[in-house]
């Protein structure tokens, strides 16, 4: 049986857009411990000019440090962890510099598992996480926004959402208060599978304020190496208006799986929920011969009682006949 083989890599890159004067976005892309574990973070500041530049480069900081400090542990933990450090970081920033007093920022963090195939992310704000596969574009994140919210559950159109005059009201950030890690409205955290040949999108709202799915959907699906996505995604961006900084990072896990393998595997997956069908089959037509065969015992129990009394009644009736006839003295005997 010949043995899969998968690979995974990353790119990164961030730009200016067409309006802004300087990039309040930062953005890692990097291997954390060793390359089994990729981490990935799209950050977009707040607060206007070097403000948000300032906190981003904070919390950029802050998350590579800390986890870096911090190798074991449950990986969302962790991930959950440094995000909150960094959200503390930056409320202590602020507090020691008055001119940056506004400053925060939003984030979408992922950490790759990839012996484990599996995807932490922790999530504040409007930046995003996609997943995209066979074709499909599929939204992880949740925006943390009233125009978000209900363009998600389809109060608002993807073309009304992406025009509406508070599309960049967010009700969360990191930064503007102190938070714990259990603090409610706060951290979105969860995990996802990573499936094969899946392309993982994080980005700032720069690239979803200006194309749509579809669009993105279109530089995603083109045979060309990755930096080239991350760039075209960033180009059609800044062509579509470019109103804000841009920042993209591509995931790709590629699977080699031999088609016979796969078959394997599934008709294996086949031949185990068979198995487990004829199992719970064979149990139930046990828990149904059950009954049928106490039946049988328990009449053949009644017909031996019923043999055993008829034959008392004989060998009685029997012995009742042999038994000598006492005569009993007539009348006419007497006087």
């Amino acid at each position: 049986m010949e043995k899969y083989k998968s690979s995974i890599s990353f790119k990164g890159n961030t730009d200016i857009g067409k309006h802004r004067t300087n990039n309040e976005d930062a953005f890692i892309a990097q291997q954390i411990w060793d390359d089994k574990h990729i981490l990935a973070v799209a950050i977009d500041g707040v607060g206007g000019y070097e403000g948000g530049e300032v906190a981003a480069a904070i919390a950029q900081k802050t998350i590579v440090e800390y986890l870096e400090n911090f190798p074991n542990g449950e990986r969302l933990d962790l991930l959950k962890q440094a995000v909150v450090e960094a959200n503390n970081k930056i409320v202590e920033e602020r507090a020691a510099q008055p001119q940056f007093a506004n400053m925060s920022c939003v984030l979408t963090a992922c950490l790759v598992e990839v012996e484990r195939k599996q995807i932490n992310m922790v999530h504040v704000g409007d930046t995003r996480l996609y997943g995209y596969r066979g074709g499909e574009l599929k939204k992880l994140s949740h925006d943390h926004s009233l125009v978000g919210y209900r363009e998600e559950i389809g109060d608002l159109t993807e073309d009304e959402a992406m025009n509406h005059p508070q599309r960049n009201v967010i009700g969360r950030d990191v930064g503007s208060a102190r938070h714990q890690v259990n603090d409610e409205d706060f951290l979105e955290a969860a995990i996802f599978q990573l499936l094969p040949d899946t392309t993982l999108l994080l980005c700032s709202d720069g690239l979803c304020d200006m194309l749509k799915t579809v669009e993105m959907v279109e530089v995603l699906q083109q045979k060309i190496p990755l930096n080239e996505k991350v760039q075209g995604l960033i180009e059609a961006a800044n062509e579509k208006g470019g109103k804000d900084n841009v920042t993209v990072i591509l995931i790709e896990y590629q699977n080699d799986e031999p088609v016979t393998e796969e078959i394997l595997s599934n008709s294996g997956a086949e031949q185990t929920a068979d198995t487990e069908k004829q199992n719970e089959a064979n149990v139930s037509k046990q828990k149904k011969s059950r009954p049928v065969s106490q039946v049988i015992i328990i009449a053949a129990l009644i017909l031996a009682l019923l043999l055993g009394l008829a034959g008392g009644w004989l060998i009685r009736d029997r012995l009742c006949n042999e038994q000598p006839v006492q005569e009993t003295p007539s009348d006419s005997t007497q006087n």
